[in-house]
């Protein structure tokens, strides 16, 4: 009985220090030995439907909506406050340029040159090695992933994943599914691609062609990936080994050099989530 209290004070009061536990939000009608959840959540469900802008609804879900507010709120507060601590200016000066889009309209794609610049200077594959790990280290997760998780086998033990990656839709399937809807998916995506080889400088015909390259390196990649559907078991994606297998199975990228570039000084153990998608 204990245990079922725990279960129903966790369904029910799930942000407490929002709404805190309401027993108006029980369905007492209903056998809590037959449909605890009908019981602990059923009269939430009813009176709060899904909003029309959103796939799903429940106290997750509103407890997100409210930190969002409640991180508007601090971003605009600070914006408008001129004598307030060091950390509420550097808040607010960062929300007010990234509001101000005459400037950044003005600068086009000037703050981006010096990585833009990088990258076209790629021609072997140091260099590609060198400008993969910047981009890593910048929050992209070209062509891979790679972070620290929980070891499989040894769930107290912290260990590097490599993992797929570098896809710009949301997973393989939208690059295969072959219903129309996601054929028209994949055209706005390339169009998309296109226009932002045109705001890079890139003539129409340069643009085109870029675009219809880079999808076809992503169908390459989607191809060789590991669905979503797979990858909810975990036994799929548990491959520990050592950086000598991930060598073994990409020997043509650097990845001592990479390491070293992202920071990363000695690695024992690591996970190969996707070995298909780094042989491919």
């Amino acid at each position: 009985m204990r245990y079922i209290t725990v279960i129903l004070f966790a369904a029910v009061g799930l942000h407490a220090q929002y709404s805190g536990f309401s027993p108006a939000n029980l369905d007492k009608s209903a056998d809590p030995c037959t449909n605890f959840f009908q019981y602990a959540c059923g009269t939430w469900v009813r009176n709060n439907p899904i909003p029309a802008d959103r796939a799903r609804w429940s106290r997750f879900e509103e407890l997100s909506a409210r930190n969002e507010s409640i991180l508007r709120d601090i971003l605009e507060t600070s914006a408008g406050k001129q004598n307030g601590t060091a950390v509420e200016r550097k808040i607010g000066d960062y929300y007010t340029a990234c509001l101000d889009e005459k400037a950044i309209d003005a600068k086009g794609i000037a703050p981006l040159k010096s990585e833009l610049d990088r990258i076209a200077a790629i021609k072997d594959k140091s260099l590609l090695t060198d400008a993969l790990a910047r981009i890593h280290l910048n929050g992209s997760s070209a062509f891979f992933n790679l972070y620290s998780r929980a070891d499989l086998s040894h769930s107290d033990v912290l260990i590097a994943w490599f993992d797929q990656g570098g896809l710009g839709l949301p997973d393989r399937d939208y690059y295969y599914r072959t219903d129309p809807k996601s054929a028209e998916i994949r055209d706005k995506y390339v169009a998309h691609l296109n226009r932002i080889f045109v705001l890079l400088g890139y003539t129409p015909e340069k643009a085109s062609a870029a675009a219809k390259t880079i999808m076809g390196l992503e169908m390459r990649m989607a191809k060789a990936s590991m669905d979503r559907v797979a990858r909810r078991n975990a036994n799929n994606l548990n491959h520990p080994g050592s950086l000598n297998d991930v060598k073994a199975l990409a020997p043509s990228f650097e990845w001592d050099q990479y390491l070293q570039n992202v920071g990363v000084k000695k690695v024992d153990r690591i996970n190969i989530a996707s070995p298909d998608f780094f042989t491919e």
